[in-house]
């Protein structure tokens, strides 16, 4: 080593040597807090994001019930009786005019009176039934619902409904996008914890190579770079020998791999989550379009049965009336066919499916009308989902194993320095297992995207 013959060229030396370890130890400590900090900050949005689904699955969950239960109730408790009614009073127009077409020229015949009192019948019956059903709270039969041919808005009911029952399909969409935007910002500090590794070694690397061009001239002799070296970062630049060299360069690999796996294990788990909760999501919409559609059902074939009846009580009138010579049955048999006709129209409005025009969710719609084919597609979506989430999960697992065996392979690359045999053993050991863990990285990552 070449001595300072100068009070001058002795301070250069010293500046030299400060200038080395604030490059080095300060540069370390920064890195490795930056490093941390930014994987200690996306695991826990990571966590935010999964409490977030989560979150989507609970008030997707109440959200259907709630939705379920207002069609149930409509279909099933309020829309049937407001079917019977419409037609006690379509009945009773058709009994009405039946009379009226014969009074009107000045006639009064036995059916005609007996169809006056079978309209004044079912009127009156009508106006019971609407005031009871009234009193027991049926807000299907307000006036805000009655239709100018007796039938009842069925569809904008429901979609008053809906706007009060507490269903809040909004929150879960807000409640998945919440998450996916914290998961987002995980993936981009996880990221950058990665870049910022990468950018400390290749610095360090290219600041050695200056370094060691400029150690060629007189005033940078006996510059202390290595000296009190926290050793933090493992860099092999900075070792004297060539088997202290491998040790660290095999250190430096399992240091990198560490936020590497680190950020692969947090996206892989963080996708898991997500896919999981989406899965929960598609089996409840799948049961409440299954319980929706057919409460739906029920009521229309409901209509139609009625529809049926009444067609075939119009030819029980008639048949009567042939065999027997009852006086009245033909203009009561004509006036429950003229009755029929009209029904069919009251009630194919009034079991018309759902539309977004009337009001109605376009989702609570999809659920409403939903067939045995739109099941089939949302199984199977439901049935990709849980997949997706099971492969990432288990990829997950395995990135998990990779980081332990990173971990072990710092601790084995420490053992690398000691000289002899033994150094050689641990530096091979290291070396193997940073290959196994990157290997096993790799694997996990394969078996994500399969």
């Amino acid at each position: 080593m070449n001595v300072p013959d100068s009070p001058a060229e002795r301070a250069v030396g010293r500046l030299d040597g400060w200038a080395a370890r604030i490059r080095s130890n300060p540069a370390q400590v920064a890195v490795s807090v930056l490093v941390a900090a930014l994987l200690a900050g996306g695991t826990w949005l990571a966590a935010q994001a999964g409490g977030d689904w989560l979150q989507s699955t609970r008030l997707e969950t109440r959200s259907m019930a709630l939705t379920v239960e207002e069609v149930r109730h409509l279909y099933q408790d309020q829309a049937p009786v407001a079917l019977d009614l419409a037609l006690l009073e379509v009945r009773a127009d058709a009994f009405q005019d039946a009379s009226d077409a014969v009074t009107s020229r000045g006639l009064a015949t036995p059916g005609s009176r007996l169809a006056a009192a079978e309209a004044a019948t079912l009127r009156k019956t009508a106006g019971e039934l609407r005031a009871g059903l009234q009193q027991a709270g049926s807000s299907l039969l307000s006036a805000d619902y009655e239709r100018g041919d007796h039938g009842y808005a069925v569809s904008s009911r429901l979609a008053d409904a809906l706007t009060l029952t507490g269903a809040d399909p909004q929150g879960v969409q807000d409640a998945v996008a919440d998450g996916d935007a914290r998961a987002a910002w995980a993936l981009r500090l996880a990221a950058m914890s990665v870049v910022a590794a990468a950018a400390f070694v290749v610095v360090r690397t290219a600041g050695h190579r200056h370094r060691a061009q400029a150690a060629t001239r007189p005033h940078a002799q006996g510059t202390p770079e290595g000296d009190d070296d926290v050793g933090l970062v493992p860099q092999p630049w900075q070792e004297r020998t060539r088997a202290q060299r491998l040790a660290a360069a095999v250190a430096l690999v399992a240091w990198l791999l560490l936020p590497v796996l680190t950020a692969a294990q947090l996206v892989l788990s963080s996708g898991s989550a997500r896919d999981d909760a989406e899965s929960s999501r598609r089996a409840t919409t799948i049961t409440g379009s299954l319980l929706a559609s057919q409460l739906y059902s029920s009521f229309a074939l409901r209509s139609q049965q009625e529809h049926v009846q009444l067609g075939m009580l119009s030819l029980a009138r008639q048949f009567v009336a042939v065999g027997d010579d009852v006086p009245g049955q033909p203009e009561l048999a004509k006036a429950d066919a003229a009755a029929a006709s009209t029904w069919a129209q009251v009630a194919g409005a009034m079991t018309a499916p759902p539309t977004e025009s009337d009001g109605v969710p376009a989702d609570v719609v999809a659920m409403v009308t939903s067939e045995p084919a739109d099941y089939d597609r949302l199984l199977a979506a439901q049935h990709e989902a849980v997949d997706s989430s099971q492969r990432r999960g288990d990829a997950a697992n395995l990135m998990t194993l990779g980081l332990l065996l990173a971990a072990f392979t710092a601790t084995a690359a420490a053992l690398a320095r000691r000289p002899g045999r033994a150094g050689t053993t641990a530096t091979t050991t290291a070396a193997l297992m940073a290959a196994t863990a990157l290997a096993i990285g790799v694997v996990a990552v394969v078996r994500s995207l399969a």
